[in-house]
């Protein structure tokens, strides 16, 4: 299965991605010290991913084995490195949840992380940046 985005500068620096869900587009914007910005800026985006699929992980295995929960949030947050190359470090993600785990706690995390998102960030030895012809 190919996961494919379009990213499209609109204005300044505001983006638009548009994704494989007709209809579905997320604007991405960097932060200004004035104005309100249109959409998360990319780092949060980044992080939004990472939660997101943790999230989703995290209900499946709820859900699975038939644990009740009523709240389920993932804080997922980082700094923004000092040194180059210029990076989000220290990424951190806690699962706030209701759900009586009943001594399963390690084997649900086991399971959170095989997220896709977070097997990327781990696994990833570069990415692939070109021009288009």
């Amino acid at each position: 299965m190919e996961v494919k985005v379009s990213v499209a500068l609109l204005a300044e620096d505001k983006f638009e991605v548009t994704t494989s869900v007709p209809g579905v587009k997320i604007y991405v914007d960097k932060k200004k010290d004035t104005g309100t910005p249109a959409g998360p800026n990319p780092l949060e985006l980044f992080l939004s991913a990472l939660g997101s699929c943790i999230g989703v992980y995290a209900k499946n295995y709820l859900v699975r084995h038939a644990i009740a929960f009523k709240k389920l949030k993932i804080q997922a947050n980082a700094v923004l490195s000092e040194e180059h190359p210029i990076r989000l470090a220290n990424i951190k993600a806690l699962i706030d949840t209701d759900a009586d785990l009943q001594g399963k706690k390690d084997v649900f995390l086991k399971f959170v992380h095989n997220c896709p998102v977070h097997n990327t960030i781990l696994n990833t030895e570069g990415i692939e940046i070109q021009l288009a012809e």
